[in-house]
């Protein structure tokens, strides 16, 4: 089986790309989550997440806005 830059997965509850990365110059593939199926919990509490945020803290939707 060949995969390509356009093909994702599913993965129990969140669908993943591939995607080409370089880190200290060195090229390598990595899996990115790209969409969510099923719930999301952070330290086994419950938590609404966006896909991409241009913030770490705006990966995570906050209570107030999720409770609406």
């Amino acid at each position: 089986m060949q995969i390509k830059e356009t093909d994702y997965i599913f993965s129990t509850g969140v669908f993943l790309k591939p995607v080409k990365c370089i880190i200290d110059g060195i090229e390598s593939w990595r899996w990115i989550a790209i969409g969510f199926e099923d719930d999301s919990y952070l330290y086994g509490e419950g938590i609404n997440v966006y896909d991409y945020a241009d913030t770490l803290e705006g990966l995570v939707i906050p209570e107030e806005v999720s409770e609406m």
